[in-house]
């Protein structure tokens, strides 16, 4: 059973949440890949490990934050 919200008068799909241990493609502009791998090249990383790393970090820093609100 298809779960729907509604979106004022239109229907609209639940979206699905995201699956741990799942890799997921993202695509990047031409400005965008040109800033990532500059950046990647000054820390001497691939683009890949730049950005699951900078992911990582943004995930354990919002994590971090939420436990201070809730204690």
């Amino acid at each position: 059973m298809k779960k729907f919200w509604m979106k004022g008068n239109k229907m609209t799909h639940k979206s699905k949440k995201f699956k741990p241990n799942h890799e997921y493609k993202i695509g990047f502009g031409v400005n965008q890949a040109e800033k990532i791998g500059k950046a990647a090249n000054k820390v001497n990383e691939t683009p890949k490990n730049f950005i699951k790393k900078a992911v990582l970090d943004s995930a354990t820093s919002i994590n971090q934050s939420s436990e201070i609100v809730n204690k």
